[in-house]
């Protein structure tokens, strides 16, 4: 009960930033990444995609 509101606090940020959407200065870009297993991954993985509008 103590944390119950510092809980929510954290819970609604998280949520804003999540709703920002996807945020990559932590790595390249995928143009860069063609030397890393990136692009073996994203083969494998590329039936999982689902195109949107």
């Amino acid at each position: 009960p103590a944390y119950d509101n510092a809980r929510q606090k954290a819970l609604d940020v998280a949520d804003y930033m999540r709703s920002l959407g996807p945020f990559e200065p932590h790595r390249l870009h995928l143009e860069e990444m063609e030397y890393t297993t990136m692009p073996d991954v994203m083969h494998r993985l590329k039936d999982r995609f689902v195109r949107l509008r």
